[in-house]
């Protein structure tokens, strides 16, 4: 087995907690529009690296909104709060940290829009201060699974992708395009309900199965990949 020498983390139910509800899905109900759907927002609002709410709806103008101004408002409301939503999960920062004074390379590969990536930022300040490299969508324009984001990762800390894990929560979006690309897996079954048909295609082997399965973030370091 090639010796690992870097780390990549997703962010979003990996290192921290946020609301249930996530942020395409609540501008999704604003505009509440049966062709409007949180994938759609999704598509815009991830991939832009915005100033503030208004140049939010600037960009979502197209996807014909009764209301605007009324949008904006919730838009306004949502931003403000989500600067602040963030919650590392127990365990997050010693992961991270204990990793890095292993001598390995860390980054972030991170669908993630601007403002909750700052409250990250401020959830976890030690997490922004160890990782060498954070590869998210609203800066590259474009969202995982695309395995280019990934390899776009890995080019930024010039590891080759057996040379690297991926962690993350989520099968489709972390895991399978990490495993198409070479990259060792470590999947975090923080939330598992939400994984459910995932968890089932691997169980019948219908989905490959990633090299290790975690129910939690604190559980990174017991495993012998580090050993």
């Amino acid at each position: 087995m090639t010796k690992l020498k870097g780390v990549f983390f997703d962010i979003g139910s990996t290192l921290v907690m946020g609301p249930n509800l996530s942020p395409n899905k609540e501008i999704a109900l604003m505009i509440n529009r049966p062709e409007v759907d949180a994938d759609a927002i999704g598509k815009v609002i991830m991939v832009k690296e915005f100033r503030g709410p208004s140049d939010v709806i600037k960009h979502i103008t197209s996807l014909d909104i009764d209301d605007p101004r009324a949008v904006e408002s919730g838009i306004a409301k949502l931003w403000d709060r989500q600067e602040k939503d963030a919650i590392e999960i127990s365990g997050a920062t010693q992961s991270v940290v204990s990793l890095k004074q292993m001598g390995l390379r860390l980054g972030l590969i991170s669908d993630i829009w601007v403002p909750y990536y700052e409250s990250v930022k401020r959830a976890c300040p030690a997490i922004i201060e160890a990782v060498d490299s954070a590869t998210l969508s609203f800066k590259e324009g474009l969202k995982k699974p695309d395995t280019l984001l990934f390899k776009r990762a890995l080019l930024s800390l010039d590891l080759a992708p057996d040379e690297a894990v991926m962690v993350g929560d989520s099968y489709s979006s972390d895991i399978e395009p990490a495993m198409k690309i070479g990259m060792t897996t470590i999947w975090v079954l923080s939330r598992p309900e939400r994984e459910i048909d995932s968890i089932i295609n691997v169980i019948y082997g219908k989905s490959q199965k990633p090299d290790y399965i975690v129910g939690n973030i604190s559980n990174l370091l017991q495993l012998n990949i580090w050993r």
